[in-house]
């Protein structure tokens, strides 16, 4: 009897405590100013905070196969800047996050891919 109060009390205690992971939807935008050749876009979420829209932007180029990573950026507020080099002018990129969970909260960022467009 006392094994079985003892399993019972163990099967309760992790749902018991347990805490609901809040998922939350990121927009991520992509601009091109070709007067300063420059790229730039926005990150937004519905989270709490700051969160999401702190998540590390990567400038992925688009090529057959595997995409290659031209740049990373840490957004300020929500927004990202980058100047386009020489090399990257004229190819097709775009922007993504990665899904990711924050260790500390139960919350939970979801990736997103903004639309592709010509590098100026």
């Amino acid at each position: 009897m006392l094994v079985a109060s003892i399993a019972a009390l163990l099967a309760i205690a992790p749902t018991a405590f347990g805490e609901t992971t809040h998922t939350y939807a990121v927009t991520l935008t992509i601009s091109v100013d070709r007067e300063a050749h420059k790229i730039d876009g926005t990150v937004a979420s519905d989270a709490p905070g700051l969160f999401c829209e702190l998540s590390t932007v990567r400038i992925r180029k688009a090529m057959p196969g595997h995409d290659k990573v031209v740049g990373r950026l840490t957004p300020y507020g929500n927004e990202w800047h980058m100047k386009s080099p020489p090399a990257l002018r004229g190819e097709r990129v775009y922007a993504e996050v990665s899904t990711y969970r924050l260790p500390s909260r139960p919350v939970e960022c979801l990736g997103a891919r903004s639309r592709t467009v010509t590098a100026p």
